[in-house]
Parts: structure tokens; C-alpha cells; sequence
């Protein structure tokens, strides 16, 4: 079996992209729990660093379940040459349902993707917003 192309492990890596950003956005926090591996590194905003998926469900729960709508955009995904890591930034809009009507955020986020037992896994996410929220 051939190695695969740049080209292949973009789409391979775009694939699974999509199917987490589908999960978050349907709040299939579950599931989206599944594409990042077990000891995988997460940076979220305005808080500590970890590494546990109880603690990311809890975060979807919690967090991402706060908003009334969620989007995670691709803007490029960058393979190793080793075929086996890759990495993928992109942007993402958040909107809170606020007393005074919707609240819109914007952010960004850095994804570090690694191939494990033929499965493109997330290994480590940092995001953060583009600007505080208003106060």
C-alpha cells in the first residue's frame, strides 16, 4: 500500500473536520467527543488547559451548549510529510441568545491532527475568541 498524497490527507483530514463541526453544530457533543483522542491537549479560552474527555464533554455541555448557533469554517490544512500529522486552522462564529438579543462572537482555532490505527484523531485544539465578549 502506497503512501498517501498531500492531497489525499487534506481531504482525508477535511472529511473528519467536517463530521466534528457537524457534530458540535447538531450539539452531538458525544459524539464530537470521539474524534479527539483520549489524551488529546485542549486550550479553550479564558481557562486552564487539559487533557480529558470527560472534561471536553463536560465544555461542550456547558459552553458550546450555551449558543444558539455555531460555526467552524476551514481555511487550510497543512499535512506532515510524514503522512501521519497534520494541522488545521480555520474560524469560527458563535451566538449567544442574550436579554438584549443575540450576542455574535468570532474566533479562531488551531487543530494538530494525528493518524492513529488509520484514523485521523485530533491530538490538540487551542481557540479563542477575536475580541472580548462586551460588557
Amino acid at each position: 500500500m502506497s503512501n498517501p498524497t498531500p492531497e489525499e490527507i487534506v481531504a482525508e483530514v477535511r472529511a473528519r473536520s467536517k463530521a466534528v463541526v457537524h457534530a458540535e453544530e447538531t450539539r452531538d457533543y458525544k459524539k464530537a467527543v470521539t474524534f479527539f483522542l483520549p489524551d488529546a491537549v485542549i486550550q479553550p479560552p479564558d481557562a486552564p488547559q487539559f487533557q480529558d474527555q470527560n472534561k471536553l464533554l463536560e465544555m461542550y455541555e456547558t459552553v458550546l451548549a450555551q449558543t444558539s448557533e455555531f460555526e467552524g469554517t476551514t481555511t487550510e490544512i497543512v499535512p506532515a510529510a510524514s503522512g501521519d500529522m497534520a494541522y488545521e486552522y480555520g474560524v469560527n462564529r458563535f451566538v449567544f441568545p442574550t436579554p438584549e438579543g443575540p450576542l455574535e462572537m468570532f474566533g479562531k482555532y488551531l487543530l494538530v491532527w494525528r493518524k492513529v490505527d488509520g484514523e485521523w484523531m485530533v491530538a490538540a485544539i487551542a481557540f479563542s475568541n477575536n475580541a472580548p465578549p462586551p460588557t
